[in-house]
């Protein structure tokens, strides 16, 4: 509760501006609801309630209650809007835009200029409960754009993702903004709200094309409580634990830039560096701290959670850049949270910079040299660096492999590049085999993002090449897979892999090897004087983009749209070969043929529904056909039959995996 002497002085102030006792006695009334008010959603206990602070419910009286429009509602203004609001008087309204007013076309409404804002979408469902977030789209930036995700602060048990006075800023240099609501402490504890952030990380790459979003270019940034939890989607992208929504759960949760103001770290220490002066303890079992773990933070099992949610514990040197501010005056997050943060991200060897306001307290009020412009300028300063990175300058930084140009064969394709995770343990390995109708394609054409992602999670990755058509007809690609496969697991003790969790993906032609590989009975010879080929050739899991199920063109012709003849001539694919001989290549390359119920899981994914109508665009029709979703559908009906887990994806398809990586994640590093 305030001190007597303050509410006397907050009494004289507004009791000298009525006219009569009866006035006076309304005043004392809205005075003390105002004093509770105060008491119960002022966390840092400074007089004053951030935008963060206010209750979500009342939001929209902020700006109406906020009487000098400085950011911030002071005691005197509530209780003066109380008194205006008893005495009949209308609130002047903040002004609102036409645009604001009124939706446009698509139904979204422009409460900024050049600006489409959409609100309240729902980025997930928790028990029946909505999980909203805002986006704001620059009209004329450059697409794709990328994109901030901004994480209000409160305390964890207060605050709202209307607040965007902060991060706006981020509009006019060309970024897609998106302001997301958690879950608060005051519903749920603990890690309801890091689950809740990953989620919003994950509806981001899921709309990122509807939005004219980059995908590969996301920023978290985070003021207090948001700071916090920023600072656990930067060091916790990759933690699994964390990823509990079911929505988009194939998609990784990573961001690629992350600034945290002032956020805690580790609660343990918080009270041990307090500033003088201080009120606020928490240690307390009513503390911000102990409210988002469940119970005095001091006790178990609330000791335990608070390890869980410090970021400290989940940083590795793969986390993206980092900037830290934080005032050297903060009363409610001591700076020693931030300089805790920032030693053990440097130690770890992570891309972290850190900058103490001087003067600044909590929401850098009172900084001594820099403004609040300054500040947030330097924040998108930092995401320009790292968001806005020119693409020439991207290609220069793509993963190289620890081993690259390994011979596993005689012929000069049967290469591969070997990019090993780091652990500690032998680790899983993915195999990429890439696309090209056999007549073309390279190891080279591995997508960066799947490779950095399984990366990321301990899982190592191989991409092979193999003999095309031109040197030697099918199933020579695919016999040069087996050998590729089987160096590889020869390899094992080497390179770090654990034999008994690998996986494959690729796309067209590589995924018709990689499904053959994996719906191929065994094909080790444990008899033989080569030490390569005694090695299995069984997989844990396959990856398929556009892949062909089988090779039998007289299928084609009946479930294809359009498929009415060959569109390659035999003798180039299969070689001088008798009609009997084609049948039986056919037949023991194709997964339709080999598929049996005890053949691993797969995760399809096709560019077009079922019903969709052949492209009018003449150059699409050839690669439309040949990469059709039927070849999936068909596959999947013979699966489901023989009760073998199969994943399907193409448009508006309810899929359980949303992407590659997050598939062989799964079924690799199962825990």
């Amino acid at each position: 509760m305030y001190a007597k002497w303050i509410i006397i002085l907050m009494l004289i102030v507004v009791v000298s501006a009525t006219n009569s006792a009866a006035q006076g006695q309304a005043t004392t009334t809205h005075q003390k609801k105002a004093v509770q008010f105060f008491d119960k959603n002022d966390a840092n206990k400074d007089g004053k309630l951030s935008r963060d602070e206010f209750p979500q419910q009342k939001q929209r009286l902020f700006d109406t209650i906020d009487a000098n429009k400085d950011g911030f509602v002071t005691i005197t203004e509530d209780i003066a809007y109380r008194v205006s609001r008893s005495a009949g008087k209308r609130p002047q309204q903040p002004e609102r835009s036409q645009q604001a007013r009124q939706p446009d076309r698509t139904g979204r409404s422009r409460a900024l200029e050049g600006v489409t804002v959409e609100r309240d979408i729902v980025y997930a469902r928790v028990s029946g409960r909505d999980l909203p977030l805002d986006i704001y789209v620059p009209d004329k930036a450059k697409r794709p754009m990328p994109v901030i995700i901004w994480v209000h602060g409160g305390g964890w048990k207060s605050g709202s993702k209307g607040g965007i006075s902060r991060p706006v800023g981020v509009l006019s240099r060309g970024y897609a903004l998106l302001s997301v609501e958690y879950r608060l402490s005051g519903e749920t504890i603990w890690p309801a709200q890091i689950e809740d952030c990953k989620a919003a990380v994950r509806w981001t790459r899921a709309n990122a094309r509807k939005y004219g979003l980059d995908p590969d270019r996301i920023g978290a940034w985070g003021s207090s409580a948001g700071g916090h939890l920023v600072a656990m989607m930067g060091a916790a992208g990759d933690v699994e634990k964390f990823d509990t929504h079911k929505e988009y759960a194939g998609l990784s949760a990573r961001v690629q830039a992350v600034c945290d103001w002032f956020g805690p770290t580790d609660f343990l220490q918080m009270d041990a560096h307090r500033p003088e002066g201080t009120r606020l303890v928490h240690d307390d079992p009513d503390s911000p701290e102990s409210r988002l773990v469940g119970g005095p933070i001091r006790k178990e099992p609330y000791l335990s959670v608070c390890a869980d949610a410090n970021p400290i514990n989940y940083v590795t040197k793969d986390d993206p850049p980092i900037l830290i501010m934080h005032g050297d005056m903060d009363m409610s997050v001591p700076v020693h949270q931030s300089e805790l943060f920032y030693k053990a991200l440097k130690k770890a060897g992570v891309d972290a910079t850190f900058y103490v306001v001087k003067g600044g307290g909590h929401g850098f009020r009172g900084a001594q040299n820099d403004t609040s412009e300054d500040l947030s300028n330097m924040a998108i300063d930092f995401f320009d660096k790292h968001l806005k990175t020119p693409k020439s300058r991207r290609k220069q930084q793509l993963k190289q492999p620890t081993y690259g140009d390994i011979k596993y064969g005689p012929h000069e394709r049967n290469i591969l590049d070997f990019y090993q995770a780091e652990s500690d343990k032998p680790a899983p390995l993915a195999v990429f085999i890439h696309g090209g109708g056999f007549r073309g394609g390279s190891k080279k054409s591995v997508n960066q993002r799947t490779l950095n992602e399984l990366l990321s999670a301990g899982i190592s990755v191989a991409a092979i090449e193999y003999r095309f058509v031109a040197d030697k007809p099918l199933p020579v690609a695919h016999h040069d897979s087996l050998r590729a496969l089987q160096f590889i697991r020869y390899k094992a003790d080497q390179w770090n892999i654990d034999k008994k969790r690998v996986g494959a993906f690729g796309g067209s032609a590589g995924a018709q090897i990689c499904m053959w590989l994996a719906f191929h009975d065994e094909m080790a010879d444990p008899s033989s004087s080569d030490p390569v080929q005694r090695e299995s050739s069984r997989l844990t899991c396959v990856a398929t983009n556009g892949g062909q199920t089988t090779m039998e063109f007289d299928w084609w012709k009946k479930w294809i749209p359009g498929y009415d003849k060959p569109h390659r001539d035999r003798t180039e694919v299969f070689g001088d070969v008798t009609n009997g001989e084609l049948d039986k290549i056919v037949e023991d390359i194709s997964a339709l043929s080999l598929i049996s119920a005890d053949d691993p899981p797969i995760f399809m994914t096709y560019g077009m529904k079922p019903d969709d109508p052949i492209p009018a665009d003449p150059a699409r029709v050839q690669g439309w056909k040949v990469h059709h979703v039927m070849f999936g559908v068909k596959l999947k009906e013979k699966m489901d039959e023989l009760g073998v887990e199969s994943d399907l994806k193409y448009p508006d398809a309810q899929t359980t995996y949303q992407a590659i990586a997050g598939f062989l994640i799964k079924k690799l590093k199962p825990n």
